[in-house]
């Protein structure tokens, strides 16, 4: 019931976003990196661009197992209790 399924709508929470991080296999754990990353629209088909050097373990383990998923936070707030 709070499936989000139009892509305008997506996309104003993407463009909220300000962090993202990469999940990917890594044998017996998984390894989650956080990224800074882009997007870009094209045709109705949404790109998602992740930092990245050209070498390292993250492409590796890509290279492995090239499934993989991403969450995206937005709106962070710290609320303090006494």
């Amino acid at each position: 019931d709070r499936e989000i399924t139009d892509f305008d709508e997506m996309m104003k929470i993407i463009a909220k976003c300000d962090t993202c991080r990469l999940a990917l296999f890594d044998d017996e754990f998984p390894y989650i990196v956080p990224l800074n990353f882009g997007t870009n629209v094209e045709e109705g088909q949404l790109y998602l661009y992740f930092h990245s050097a050209k070498v390292g373990t993250k492409l590796d383990l890509i290279r492995k197992n090239n499934k993989v998923t991403f969450e995206m936070d937005c709106e962070h707030n710290i609320i303090m209790y006494d």
